[in-house]
């Protein structure tokens, strides 16, 4: 019986999911942080598997915010609860800490970021905007300044061992505002400039130096002491 649901699931996914394709970009998405596909604001579609999440990241500044859409491809009511049993949309911030529903700042379509439930709902939102580095780290909680951020797509289930169905979804990211600068930037560390010395703080740039100076005055006291042995030498009277 279980072969036959995912059978009928699949065909009656097949046509939405060969509509999807002429539309949005494909784009494989990373079971983890670290192998994240970093994706250029657009609409894109990929297949969840029952129990999996995909993480996607995108470049933001600060004053920006992310306007986000995903919903499954298929038809209402198609997906049966023993397959999937919500879908939902995560938001990660650069150092990889969850955001959720604190982030959203405009939701479109009612459905929030957790869960649109199994099947065709769609999820539309608008996120908060991105705080300057400065502000970011002043604040409390989580980081929300400028860097790398992550969307994540999951398609929950409460089976031990879902069937395993690619269920296609579409998604789009787009990055609204322009970068607005940091009030507070952080000072830039750079070569300290060297301050005048006592030797030289009257150095003109074209006389010797004190070392110079010295180094004649020895010779010449040297010069002078030989000089003056060797002339003390044939001046001493022969004895008789």
């Amino acid at each position: 019986m279980r072969v036959l649901v995912v059978c009928c699931v699949l065909v009656l996914l097949a046509p939405a999911a060969a509509a999807a394709q002429q539309q949005n970009t494909p784009v494989v998405g990373g079971g983890s942080f670290a192998n994240a596909p970093l994706v250029e604001p657009g609409a894109y579609r990929d297949t969840l598997l029952p129990g999996e999440r995909l993480f996607y990241g995108i470049k933001m500044e600060a004053g920006q915010k992310l306007h986000v859409t995903a919903q499954l491809d298929i038809e209402q009511g198609t997906l049966d609860s023993d397959i999937a049993s919500a879908f939902s949309v995560g938001i990660e911030t650069p150092l990889r800490e969850v955001e959720v529903l604190d982030l959203v700042d405009d939701d479109i379509s009612g459905n929030s970021s957790i869960t649109a439930g199994a099947n065709a709902d769609k999820i539309d939102f608008v996120s908060t905007p991105v705080l300057a580095a400065s502000g970011a780290r002043d604040g409390t909680g989580n980081y929300r300044g400028p860097g790398t951020w992550y969307v994540s797509l999951y398609l929950s289930s409460t089976e031990e061992e879902p069937a395993r169905v690619e269920v296609p979804v579409n998604f789009s990211l787009d990055v609204q505002g322009s970068p607005q600068p940091d009030a507070s930037p952080e000072p830039t560390p750079g070569k300290a400039a060297a301050a005048p010395s006592d030797d030289d703080s009257g150095d003109d740039g074209g006389g010797p130096s004190l070392v110079a100076v010295v180094g004649v005055g020895l010779v010449g006291v040297l010069v002078g002491l030989a000089l003056g042995a060797l002339l003390g030498r044939r001046s001493r009277p022969r004895p008789a």
